[in-house]
């Protein structure tokens, strides 16, 4: 096959995983079928091979990013807080953007850009709580704020880019807003509350999750995590969050194990469906 009509094929199945027309495992089959050593070297940018090579423009990201992270470290503590504000949407919007990019040539075998989501999203939390502290703000009050924001940068981002990682960090911070708010309201729960504050968002997220698979499938798996998560949030609030969980609670929680595995026997040809595109 000529080399030009290689390159073509090869962008064509990379358009098709970067939207979702195929499944990953689909499209790394296609590629092995059509790509060439050559042209996998040249497409990995990220790779020990480019370092030894002197890749010019991973050498100059590598300093980059970086110097950008030295600088901003150094001068955090000193800036007022609209320019620490700043600085983390700036590095944020690096992380986001150099993912999205690398996302977009599957570097790393793809992993590259899951690596600089995780890190942008750790930057906007950790330097988040730095600034609190630095400012000296009402812990408790800022914590939720920052919560929120993260929540909302991370369901956005998630969805458009897309992201499976961020989209269901953004649940996560979520339901750490809804776990606070109840814990607030009603902070003496007994365990049956808790399950009736929490099963009910199970079912609504796997409701979502079948629906997803019907009408925005790369959803589908999303709302599916989010929902078996939430099937053990009792537990784990009580535990984790209220600090007066039942005694025997371990028992409990593998009764929920045993029914969440009988559930997902039974109607395993459902939801396999659903989380596989």
């Amino acid at each position: 096959m000529e080399r030009e009509k290689k390159r073509v094929i090869i962008m064509e199945i990379e358009n098709w995983r970067k939207s979702k027309l195929l499944p990953e495992h689909y499209c790394d089959f296609l590629l092995n079928l059509y790509d060439d050593e050559a042209t996998q070297k040249k497409k990995s940018t990220l790779s020990v091979a480019s370092l030894q090579q002197g890749n010019f423009k991973l050498w100059a990201l590598s300093f980059v990013t970086i110097a950008l992270l030295s600088l901003i470290g150094f001068y955090f503590p000193i800036l007022a807080w609209p320019f620490q504000l700043a600085a983390i949407a700036a590095l944020v919007s690096f992380c986001y953007g150099l993912g999205t990019y690398a996302g977009g040539r599957a570097w790393m075998g793809g992993m590259g850009a899951q690596f600089l989501y995780a890190i942008g999203s750790l930057v906007m939390l950790g330097l988040g709580i730095w600034m609190i502290r630095l400012n000296g703000w009402p812990e408790e009050i800022a914590m939720l704020g920052l919560i929120a924001s993260c929540a909302v940068v991370w369901l956005t981002v998630g969805m458009v880019v897309p992201s499976g990682l961020l989209h269901y960090s953004g649940w996560g911070a979520l339901i750490l807003l809804y776990a606070q708010f109840f814990g607030k309201m009603n902070p003496e729960a007994s365990w049956p509350m808790l399950q009736l504050l929490w099963i009910p968002l199970s079912g609504l997220l796997l409701w979502l999750s079948w629906l997803a698979h019907h009408k925005a499938k790369r959803f589908a798996s999303i709302y599916f995590a989010v929902g078996v998560t939430l099937w053990f949030m009792p537990e784990l609030d009580a535990l984790l969050l209220r600090h007066h969980a039942p005694e025997g609670i371990i028992f409990y929680i593998l009764g929920k194990l045993a029914l969440a595995f009988i559930f997902l026997f039974i109607w395993r040809k459902n939801w396999i469906a659903w989380v596989s595109v």
